[in-house]
């Protein structure tokens, strides 16, 4: 099922009447906001994983609506695998209608999720915290995890690897909580915003996938609870 994309309550009912080709044709590009709540469910967000080979390919994946721990309440969005390859991605991607069709706009992101995993910490191929990177994209293509020509299992879209974004795809930060290596870890909630917007071009229908994920360099177990995503769609003629 699609979403629409909303704006404040003044224009939403412009932003429909466009996305469904009414009005009277002079309605002019908006700026739209998004406010995704994991609270509220997880309904029709699929999740998949990419970087590996099938000799390699992760375990103990897991993508499920999960009350949050203590000390934090409510519920969010888990996703999470073992790292087999030294380079996995988990996603989790869902579409969003509601744009200009063939409409030209960037994209921001401010994604808030928890983690217990503290900073400052030694792992196995890298950090558990600062090599585990957290990524938001935006595209009309449906990301998609598929096998290459070299057996590998990739994403089909731009997204970037690790520490470095693509064209569809931006890292936003890592997993670290900011909390000191060596005590108890605890959950904590960290907000990570994009730092340059990515220029997304809809579909036909006005439509777009959000994909948000992690890229593991640590070569064990990592996951976050994602709690909620803002996503702020400016149109590239403004």
């Amino acid at each position: 099922m699609k979403t629409i994309l909303k704006t404040g309550l003044s224009v939403a009912i412009l932003s429909l009447l466009a996305a469904c080709g009414g009005g009277n044709g002079e309605t002019k590009p908006q700026r739209l906001n998004m406010l995704i709540d994991f609270d509220k469910g997880v309904t029709g967000w699929t999740g998949g994983t990419a970087d590996y080979t099938p000799e390699t390919a992760p375990v103990n994946v897991k993508f499920e609506a999960k009350a949050l721990p203590a000390p934090l309440t409510g519920k969010g969005y888990l996703i999470g695998g073992t790292n087999q390859s030294d380079d996995l991605f988990v996603f989790v991607k869902k579409q969003f209608t509601g744009m200009e069709k063939n409409g030209v706009y960037n994209v921001s992101f401010s994604v808030k999720f928890a983690s217990n995993v503290p900073s400052g910490c030694f792992g196995v191929g890298g950090a558990p915290g600062e090599a585990v990177w957290v990524y938001a994209g935006a595209t009309a293509a449906e990301p998609k995890a598929v096998t290459t020509n070299d057996g590998y299992i990739r994403m089909n879209v731009d997204r970037g690897n690790q520490g470095g974004g693509g064209k569809e795809g931006d890292i936003l930060g890592n997993i670290a909580n900011g909390q000191a290596c060596g005590g108890t870890p605890a959950y904590a909630s960290k907000t990570l915003k994009s730092e340059k917007p990515l220029k997304v071009t809809a579909d036909a229908n006005g439509a777009v996938w959000v994909m948000l994920g992690i890229d593991s360099g640590f070569e064990a177990y990592s996951e976050i609870i994602l709690q909620s995503v803002e996503m702020e769609a400016v149109p590239a003629t403004l």
